[in-house]
C-alpha cells in the first residue's frame, strides 16, 4: 500500500543565524505525531505546553491546557487533512519563554511503502530549555562570546557544554520514531516505551543513587523530560547524558543569570 510523504521545514522564530530543521512524516500522522517530531528533530524535552496555529485554530493537548476550551485535540487532526501542499503553521512551545516555530509544508509527494518519521537536515543547536526564550537566548549567546562581559562565567557555568553550532545528520537521516515513542510514553504513563530488543545494558546503572532521587522529586512533567536524558534517549553518550542531567539539577537550587529580561511566565 502505498502512502504520502510530508516534507516539513522547522525555523524557530527572531534567531539569528537560523536554527532549523527539514522533517519528513506520513501524511496519515497527527499533529500530535508532528509535536514529538519536532520536539525530538530540534532537540526539546517535551518539559513544556504546547500549540499549533493553523489559520484560526488552535490545535493542541486539551487534557493538559483545560484553560483553552476552544483548543481542538491534535490526536484527531492528520496533516493531510489539515496541511495541504505551501500550507504554513505555527508551532509553539513553552508559553513562558514563548519558543515560536514557522513550519511549512516544502514537498508532499506519494510514496511506495510507508513513511517512517525522520530528520534529513538542519543547522545549529537547539536552545537550552529554560533560558528566557529568543532574548535571552541572544544575552546567553552574547555573554558566552565575550570573555569581558560581567556575566560570562555565570553562564559559562550554567550552559555546561552547550555550543551553538553544533548540529549534524546522517548522509541518510535521522529516524525520528524511536524518540518520539519515548516522549510519548513518558507524557502518558512517565515511562520509557519498551524496546524491541534487549541488550541487557541498563542505561541507568551509573547514575548516582542521589540523582535518581532528585529525579523522583520533580513535578511529573519535568521528571518525564530528565528521564528521557538520564535514559540516553536525547543523548549520544552516557557521560554528556549526565553533565546534561546534573545541570539540569542544578538550575532548581539557583535561578538562570539574567532571568530580569524575561516577560512573566503565564499559567500553566
Amino acid at each position: 500500500m502505498g502512502d504520502t510523504a510530508f516534507t516539513i521545514d522547522v525555523r524557530l522564530r527572531e534567531v539569528e543565524p537560523p536554527i532549523w530543521r527539514t522533517i519528513e512524516l506520513s501524511g496519515s500522522s497527527t499533529l500530535e505525531d508532528l509535536h514529538y517530531a519536532i520536539q525530538v528533530a530540534m532537540g526539546w524535552s517535551n518539559s513544556h505546553l504546547h500549540q499549533f496555529g493553523i489559520g484560526k485554530r488552535q490545535y493542541g493537548a486539551p487534557a493538559i491546557d483545560d484553560a483553552n476550551p476552544s483548543l481542538l485535540d491534535e490526536r484527531r487532526y492528520r496533516l493531510q487533512d489539515v496541511l495541504g501542499p505551501r500550507a504554513t503553521c505555527i508551532y509553539e512551545y513553552d508559553f513562558g519563554d514563548g519558543w515560536k516555530h514557522d513550519v511549512s509544508v516544502t514537498a508532499v509527494t506519494t510514496a511506495d511503502r510507508r513513511v517512517q518519521p525522520r530528520c534529513t537536515g538542519g543547522a545549529r543547536a537547539c536552545p537550552p530549555e529554560d533560558c528566557g526564550g529568543p532574548g535571552g537566548y541572544a544575552i546567553m549567546l552574547a555573554a558566552l562570546a565575550d570573555p569581558d562581559h560581567e556575566e560570562h562565567e555565570v553562564y559559562v557555568g550554567w550552559a555546561g557544554d552547550f555550543r551553538a553550532e553544533r548540529f549534524a545528520v546522517p548522509k541518510k537521516g535521522r529516524a525520528l520514531r524511536e524518540d518520539m515513542d519515548d516522549l510519548r510514553a513518558l507524557a502518558e504513563t512517565g515511562e520509557l516505551a519498551p524496546d524491541v530488543e534487549d541488550d541487557g545494558d541498563d542505561p541507568l546503572a551509573e547514575v548516582p543513587p542521589a540523582l535518581i532521587q532528585a529525579t523522583l522529586d520533580l513535578p511529573p512533567i519535568k521528571r518525564a523530560a530528565l528521564a528521557a536524558l538520564l535514559t540516553g534517549s536525547l543523548a549520544t553518550e552516557l557521560m554528556e547524558t549526565l553533565e546534561a542531567a546534573n545541570r539540569l539539577l542544578a538550575t532548581r537550587e539557583r535561578p538562570m543569570p539574567g532571568r530580569g529580561h524575561r516577560r512573566p511566565r503565564k499559567a500553566r
